[in-house]
């Protein structure tokens, strides 16, 4: 009986010899998981966070052009209410020196 105790002892020993090295596998899978998961994330975000700045770099990009255009159309169509405006002055310009002019002549009369 004594054999058979000291056999049992043995195996449960062994047992938790081995239940200790799978619980240290397991341990050390699960970190090398969580390390490549970690990685992955990291990976991802940065991926992610590159699209988005590109996105927003094309878009930019795109509503400045548009505010340029903008720019560019206001400029020309004052400029055009700037030449009308002049010409409409001269035609004044001339009108009122001749008034001048007249009432001028009508006083030195």
């Amino acid at each position: 009986m004594k054999c058979l105790s000291k056999d049992a002892i043995r195996r449960v020993k062994e047992a938790e010899a081995q239940a200790a090295k799978i619980i240290a596998e397991a341990e050390q899978s699960a970190a090398a998981q969580v390390e490549a998961v970690e990685r992955q994330s990291t990976a991802d975000a940065e991926s992610a966070i590159a699209q988005v700045h590109a996105t927003l770099k094309e878009e930019l990009a795109r509503v400045k052009a548009k505010a340029d255009q903008l720019i560019e159309e206001s400029r020309h169509e004052v400029q055009e209410n700037v030449t009308e405006m002049e010409n409409t002055a001269r035609e004044h310009m001339r009108e009122a020196v001749k008034l001048i002019v007249w009432e001028m002549y009508d006083e030195c009369q």
